[in-house]
Parts: C-alpha cells; sequence; structure tokens
C-alpha cells in the first residue's frame, strides 16, 4: 500500500505508515472475481448513490432509506438529481407527484437515475406521465484493477501531457473551467462546481480525488475518482474539444485508476455515456447493469 502521506509503499496491509506512522485508512474489498453479479450491481449502484452529485453541499436533500435525492443549486440537471428510490406499487404516483413538485421549487434543471434496485416496475411510466424526459440508458461497467490494461507510455502527439492531482482551490477552479468548457456546459455552473467540490473535500485522506491533463501548459482534460464507496468510481472525465481524439482521456483515466490500484483498490466503476463506452470497453471495463437516465428543465 501506498502511504497518504509520505507517499512510500510500505509492502503489507498495516494500520500506520512503517515510514512516518501516519495513519492509514486499509482497503479490504473484494476483488470482482469473488463477487456475484448481484453484488458487484449493488457496488456500482451504492458508489453513484454517494458520490453523484458529490457531498459537500446541499439544499435540500434525502439519504433514505427509501428515497436518495440531492439539489445543489448548481444550474445542470447533472447535479440536482435522484438516484434511487424504493416505493411500494400503491404509493408511487403520490410519491412521484411530491418528489417533483419538490424539485421543481428550487427551479433548476434535474435528473432523475433509475437505478436496478429501484422501484416499482412502472417508474418509468410515471416520470414520465409527470414530463419528465427518456434521455438514454447509461451502462453500469466495473473493472478488477489487478488487471488494468496498461497503455503505451508514449502515445502520439501527446508526449508533452501532464497529468497531476488537484491540491488547492486556484488548479480546482481552473478544473471545473476545464470541465465547463469540455462539456459545453453553461459557464453559470463554474462558481457553484468548485464550491460543491471544495466543500466535499479533495486531500489525501478525503473520499474525492480530481486530476487535471495539461498540455503545453493547458488544461485540457479532467478526471475525478470518489472512494467513499469502497471501490474507485470515476466521474467528470471530459477532454475539450480541440484535443479530443488523441487518447488523452484514456491516458488520464488509466493514470487516475492505476492510482487507485496501488492505494490498495480491487474494483474501478463507472457509468458510461455512448461516447465513452468504447473508450472503457479497451481499458478492461465491463457492463453488468444499465442505468434509465431522465431529465426535467426548468421554465424560465
Amino acid at each position: 500500500m501506498i502511504c497518504p502521506k509520505c507517499s512510500r509503499e510500505n509492502l503489507t496491509e498495516v494500520e500506520f505508515c512503517s515510514y512516518c506512522r501516519a495513519s492509514i485508512k486499509l482497503r479490504k474489498t473484494r476483488t470482482l472475481s469473488e463477487l456475484t453479479t448481484e453484488e458487484i450491481v449493488a457496488i456500482i449502484e451504492s458508489d453513484l448513490h454517494g458520490a453523484y452529485p458529490p457531498q459537500g453541499n446541499s439544499l435540500s436533500k434525502s439519504d433514505g432509506p427509501d428515497a436518495i435525492w440531492r439539489v445543489t443549486g448548481i444550474p445542470d440537471k447533472y447535479f440536482n438529481n435522484v438516484t434511487y428510490v424504493n416505493w411500494p406499487s400503491t404509493e408511487a404516483t403520490h410519491r412521484v407527484k411530491r418528489l417533483v413538485e419538490e424539485l421543481d421549487s428550487y427551479e433548476i434543471d434535474y435528473s432523475w437515475w433509475i437505478s436496478p434496485s429501484s422501484s416499482p416496475d412502472e417508474l418509468p411510466k410515471i416520470l414520465e406521465a409527470h414530463s419528465m424526459i427518456y434521455q438514454e440508458d447509461f451502462p453500469g461497467m466495473a473493472i478488477d484493477l489487478r488487471y488494468l490494461r496498461d497503455q503505451p507510455s508514449e502515445l502520439s502527439g501527446i508526449e508533452d501531457l501532464k497529468i497531476s492531482r488537484i491540491n488547492n482551490r486556484d488548479e480546482l477552479d481552473e478544473f471545473t473551467h476545464t470541465f465547463t468548457v469540455a462539456t459545453n456546459s453553461n459557464p453559470e455552473i463554474q462558481s457553484g462546481l468548485t464550491r460543491l467540490l471544495n466543500m466535499s473535500g479533495y486531500g489525501q485522506t478525503d473520499d474525492w480525488a480530481h486530476y487535471a491533463g495539461t498540455l503545453h501548459g493547458k488544461t485540457v482534460a479532467t478526471t475525478s475518482v470518489f472512494t467513499g464507496a469502497g471501490v474507485a468510481g470515476i466521474y467528470l472525465v471530459a477532454t475539450i474539444p480541440e484535443t479530443r481524439n488523441r487518447k488523452i482521456a484514456t491516458t488520464i483515466v488509466t493514470h487516475v485508476l492505476k492510482q487507485a490500484r496501488d492505494a490498495g483498490y480491487n474494483i474501478g466503476t463507472l457509468q458510461s455515456s455512448k461516447e465513452g463506452l468504447g473508450l472503457y470497453l479497451k481499458l478492461g471495463f465491463r457492463e453488468y447493469c444499465r442505468f434509465a437516465f431522465y431529465t426535467r428543465y426548468s421554465v424560465d
């Protein structure tokens, strides 16, 4: 394992670094081969429930047991969402109506992920009856990090790419700026996203770590990893338009997963967009489930 304080490797799993005596949070998660498909799906769901959006700040929220949702106030559908509900069929229509009214009251765009364990089965029809729009299915994917497929050390055209972990507020602001540009998001989300990620924590002992890819002195790509659910959950992967199709995203995601593997994590998870699916399959990710994704936009 790697000590988060002095960055030196300890050959055995210990509670304190044998060099600087820093406390080490042991990673004792099982490998994919030791889990059933149902257990893997549960892990993928648990990671999404805990990570998205980051938990540092909420105007309103529910952490269960029968519903998980958050409103951050950031004007973007991905940062205000429902990630899980488990309601009886007899109550679902009424509960959806109440929650939609609650979310609408904040006058923000938001989304609703139907997780594999969400219920009832008729939830999609109920959401559509309340003017939520189906967008796409996101594959829930996982990888055994012991068998992560390494990329060549030199990739054509990106020999000067430098990958670094975000360590301060200025770097975090540049990270969110790049993410906003790369995803063609409303520029107004940047300040709120910086504040949200800052409040969620990104230090060596926090559950979040953010990485920037810099080319010729300019930040061109972002990737984040959430470890609060005991696995390495990949989020906020983005590359600015002018540097796409050069394997920059592949390189930075591989780097981040290697860092997680070196820190003792055995499993990586993510929810893939259509655009990113090929990248993740080449790295060795495998699809285990699907998340139906619905959106609702505020009325100006």
